[in-house]
């Protein structure tokens, strides 16, 4: 049981003592239940805050809240407590009372930051919806994601509000995706989420050791080489249902084919037409999961004229045929 969780962790309206919002946002802080989920009073507003504890050390929390007017709350974090997260919806904005500075979090970026930094306080303008998955770790493994990242001046964070800002991809976006939409219940979900905050937060850490060429996994790929690489794998990202061909590829990242081939597969563990075919499946998988599109649209949305073709390959990466994957959500 967590005790006196109302005197570490606190929300507060700095206008209003009896904020229906605040109180209900407390009484998820005060519980030590796996689950604990509000809905947003519907004169306020509408949306959900969501707070999942994986296991003491590690812990979920995911908003989709849009105001119908104007408010400004405030958190007061009472322990030590450091957080990945992830802006999903429209960018927010805070400030810090000790150090009066401002904060902003766009939507596509994460950021690494301690918590404990005393009270943090945040507007919410009428109508923008403000959606965000942020993920509370102890402070060895943010240690060890700073220190694996390359980013040794970054290593006395605990001194610090905030510490590293970077847009995430659309690899993490997935992964973001199936955390919210987890199919599962109670301990099964508590075993699935901590794979997937295992699973973010490598390819987290593997796209941010790697993106300026920091540190690279083979004496044949200089630093120039893994830049060009990463700016193939985004460019694949951004026109995924109808990627350039290999030669185009190599023309617009200033690699000779052979270079682009054996470095894309080293790099990223596949050849650029499995990457392609993964890339596609993975977003089929999110198309059906969160439009909720049907076989047959989710297929041509992901670059499939032949239903048949499509569901042969998500059966080989799934283990079901989508339309048993479609009725299954």
């Amino acid at each position: 049981m967590i005790e006196n969780a109302s005197e570490k962790h606190k929300v507060f309206n700095t206008k209003n003592k009896n904020c229906p919002v605040c109180a209900m946002l407390n009484s998820i802080y005060t519980t030590d239940s796996f689950q604990k989920e509000m809905q947003m009073p519907e004169e306020m507003g509408k949306g959900y805050y969501r707070r999942i504890i994986v296991k003491p050390s590690m812990e979920v929390k995911i908003s989709d809240m849009t105001f119908y007017k104007g408010i400004t709350m405030g958190e007061r974090q009472g322990d030590p407590a450091y957080y990945l997260a992830f802006c999903l919806g429209e960018a927010l904005q805070w400030r810090i009372e000790e150090d009066k500075k401002e904060y902003e979090l766009k939507c596509g970026e994460s950021y690494i930051f301690n918590g404990n930094q005393g009270n943090s306080i945040c507007s919410y303008n009428p109508g923008q919806r403000f959606c965000g998955l942020g993920i509370q770790l102890e402070p060895e493994m943010i240690t060890s994601i700073v220190h694996h990242m390359g980013k040794k001046h970054l290593e006395g964070y605990y001194r610090n509000y905030s510490f590293y800002k970077r847009k995430f991809s659309a690899n993490i976006k997935l992964i973001l995706n199936e955390m919210i939409h987890c199919p599962y219940r109670d301990q099964v979900k508590k075993i699935y989420l901590e794979g997937k905050i295992l699973e973010l937060i490598a390819v987290y850490m593997n796209e941010s050791i790697f993106e300026n060429g920091d540190l690279y996994p083979s004496s044949n790929l200089s630093s120039s080489d893994i830049k060009s690489l990463h700016q193939a794998k985004r460019i694949l990202d951004e026109s995924i249902t109808a990627p350039p061909t290999i030669g185009k590829l190599a023309r617009l990242v200033y690699l000779n084919e052979y270079k682009l081939k054996t470095g894309f597969k080293e790099l990223f563990g596949m050849p650029v037409h499995a990457y392609v075919i993964d890339k596609r499946l993975e977003r089929a998988r999110f198309l059906m999961e969160d439009k909720k599109l049907s076989v047959m649209d989710t297929a041509l949305s992901v670059g499939y004229s032949d239903a048949s073709h499509f569901a042969e390959k998500f059966r080989k990466k799934y283990g079901m045929n989508p339309s048993e994957y479609s009725k299954s959500l």
